[in-house]
């Protein structure tokens, strides 16, 4: 956490210059994997840029607040489980706390307006983190909001790979979504899509399935 001194001229600190602090602030807290200490520096940051960018009224608070959905984005994330098979567990607090930080990066970008691919991004990852959760009715809507978001903008990979996470959440919970989502037959779509990052979310979909399942 920032120690009263390192922020104390805060309020009269040009914006540019204290968002850019408070970047780089998050990013050393990121550094250290934890995600109780990683949520809590993001906390912080984000309620100093808001407080002082609150009106969105020029391209330095523009700036501001466009750091910090991307930063809140990053910190929510980096407590998802399902990134790897051995990354360490999280507790559910840490979970649901994750979860209210990339609900709060989402409400940046429906203010920030930035596009339904980055709509896509935010639901998709509040979904994720209901997944983790075990909050199987809210993971699928979540992630039928992402797909819809990469739809309308025109992402069919993003769309694909967020149907890979309906499939999951169907075979974790069979009957909490229309039952018609196949995890193999959606990676071999991906696949045959001949995306760039398709191998990468391939192995992301069939990493997710076996931390979860």
């Amino acid at each position: 956490m920032p120690t009263d001194s390192s922020f104390e001229h805060a309020e009269t600190e040009a914006l540019p210059e204290l968002t850019l602090r408070l970047v780089n602030y998050v990013k050393e807290a990121r550094k250290g994997g934890h995600p109780a200490t990683i949520l809590a520096a993001a906390t912080t940051a984000a309620d100093m840029i808001e407080q002082r960018a609150a009106e969105c009224a020029n391209d330095e608070q523009r700036s501001a607040l466009t750091a910090a959905q991307r930063f809140t984005y990053n910190a929510a994330a980096d407590c998802w489980p399902g990134w790897s098979l051995t990354a360490p567990a999280v507790d559910e607090p840490t979970l649901v706390r994750a979860l209210q930080m990339s609900q709060r990066s989402a409400r940046l970008v429906e203010r920030l307006g930035l596009g339904s691919e980055q709509r896509g991004t935010a639901a998709w990852l509040s979904g994720a983190l209901e997944l983790a959760l075990r909050r199987f009715a809210d993971a699928i809507a979540s992630f039928s909001i992402a797909k819809q978001h990469y739809t309308a903008a025109g992402a069919p990979g993003p769309a694909l790979l967020a149907a890979g996470y309906i499939a999951i959440v169907e075979q974790l919970a069979p009957g909490s979504g229309s039952g018609s989502a196949n995890l193999e037959e959606i990676c071999a779509s991906i696949a045959a899509g001949g995306f760039k990052e398709g191998a990468a979310w391939i192995e992301q979909l069939r990493t997710a399935s076996k931390v979860f399942t």
